[in-house]
């Protein structure tokens, strides 16, 4: 693999969405999963629920997550992962696979 294979990491996401630990793993989790719960995502990533909802609008206002609720004995939130936040992860994730292997090919010469 050459170097020249390798972009950088801000093309994927110019608007530093996936900088932030939480909004990456929570992109993994819906790219892995497809869906949540948002009480299911605040006790994996322990995260006050105002934390949480601010991580989960930057991703819905980029259109990488949408929300929605359903009426059980008490209204559930789920966040669900949209095709354009699949497609932006995947390209992300490809592109970091990438500088990951490259860099290990790099110091074992």
């Amino acid at each position: 693999m050459t170097e020249k294979e390798i972009e950088p990491l801000e093309r994927f996401d110019e608007r530093g969405i996936f900088s932030a630990q939480q909004r990456f793993t929570i992109m993994l989790l819906l790219y892995l999963h497809k869906r949540a719960g948002f009480s299911e995502l605040q006790e994996l990533l322990q995260l006050t629920p105002g934390n949480l909802d601010h991580h989960i609008r930057k991703l819905e206002d980029v259109g990488y997550v949408k929300s929605r609720y359903v009426l059980d004995w008490r209204p559930l939130k789920f966040i669900e992962i949209s095709k354009k936040g699949s497609n932006a992860f995947r390209e992300y994730a490809e592109n970091l696979q990438k500088i990951i292997r490259y860099g290990y090919l790099e110091h074992k010469h």
